[in-house]
């Protein structure tokens, strides 16, 4: 499909739609009366167009649904959208982004139910790491119950040192003994058994109670989170909080934000994991304090992977988003000086 013109700028289009195309991007050029004038068969693909011929109602179609116009990227002018673009009894859940040009402007489309490649990648590197905070969490709960019987059983022995050794060893303390070790080894069996299905993920959607999954979350921090002497509250209601979708999934994400936010917050600051129910759905809420760094408040809402450095928390907070947007919810992001900085989540409420 040849829909820019020849000139200095062909070559230019032609590399940066084959750069797209590779990397399942949908590309738009749009001239500065805002119409396109260039789109790849990606492009065409997710807005619905068969052809080239219907792709200037598509694109009026997309701008009138496209919402988040507050999403400008700081320090740039770039601006990022989400879109649910109907189609024949349909939806096309559309995520964008556009950027000024010379002549007009570029956009980028992604089906944001669709995890690519990298993004899986990120998962497995993601759940590796949650892995690591969940096995220190667990080593300390087994440690707390080993310890606890290991003393008891001296006790039982007549090691304690002092005169109670003798008493400590006989009737009625015997019984309580022995009864705080079998606790406690129950207590290492269940350990043992979070253990061993830490790393099993849930196939497919289920009825989620997110108060549940927002204490594991935190129990699954709270390690971490003593480590760099920071607070972390939990926030939840009585009622139910229920959505459906894939609980392994929407917990990396929570986990993901949670955990990029730890690692740059200062000591002494307070860290708050919060669920409850509003008007639009059903919401996640992690917020503290501090502020976005320049390379996460840069990268935030980027779409292309190439925006994102190796090895920074920037790759968490996009797998995050990923992984919101693809569970059919809401990533949404505010980070205010004074004010603190605050990922939100919002999933529909599950059908009673």
């Amino acid at each position: 499909m040849e829909r820019f013109a020849a000139g200095a700028g062909a070559p230019v289009c032609a590399a940066l739609d084959a750069l797209a195309t590779r990397m399942g991007l949908g590309l738009l050029l749009i001239d500065r009366q805002g119409h396109p004038r260039f789109c790849n068969r990606t492009a065409l693909d997710l807005l619905g167009c068969g052809e080239a011929d219907g792709l200037d109602e598509r694109w009026a179609e997309l701008q009138a649904v496209s919402i988040s116009t507050d999403t400008r990227a700081a320090g740039g002018a770039s601006l990022a959208f989400t879109a649910d673009l109907p189609q024949n009894g349909s939806i096309r859940f559309l995520r964008g982004e556009s950027r000024p040009t010379d002549d007009g402007q570029e956009v980028f489309l992604k089906d944001r139910r669709n995890l690519g490649e990298l993004d899986l990648e990120l998962l497995c590197a993601s759940r590796m790491r949650e892995w690591i905070h969940q096995c220190d969490a667990l080593v300390h709960d087994a440690n707390g119950a080993v310890n606890t019987i290991q003393l008891t059983l001296e006790l039982l022995d007549g090691q304690w040192p002092g005169s109670m050794a003798g008493e400590q060893a006989r009737e009625p303390h015997r019984r309580n003994h022995v009864s705080v070790i079998r606790d406690n080894l129950e207590k290492l069996k269940g350990t043992l058994r979070k253990l061993a299905g830490a790393h099993d993920a849930a196939p497919a959607a289920v009825d989620i109670d997110l108060r549940d999954l927002v204490h594991e979350t935190a129990a699954t921090l709270r390690m971490p989170a003593r480590r760099r002497r920071i607070g972390l509250d939990v926030q939840v209601g009585d009622r139910p909080l229920r959505i459906r979708s894939n609980r392994a999934r929407v917990r990396q994400a929570l986990v993901n934000v949670a955990l990029s936010r730890l690692e740059c917050m200062a000591e002494r600051s307070t860290l708050v994991l919060e669920a409850n129910a509003s008007p639009r759905g059903i919401e996640l809420l992690c917020r503290d304090d501090g502020e976005l760094s320049g390379s996460d408040r840069a990268g935030i809402y980027r779409i292309l992977p190439a925006e994102f450095a190796a090895g920074s928390s920037t790759d968490s907070l996009r797998l995050a988003r990923a992984i919101v947007e693809f569970e059919a919810g809401e990533f949404q992001v505010r980070s205010e000086a004074g004010e603190g900085t605050s990922f939100r989540f919002v999933f529909p409420a599950a059908r009673a």
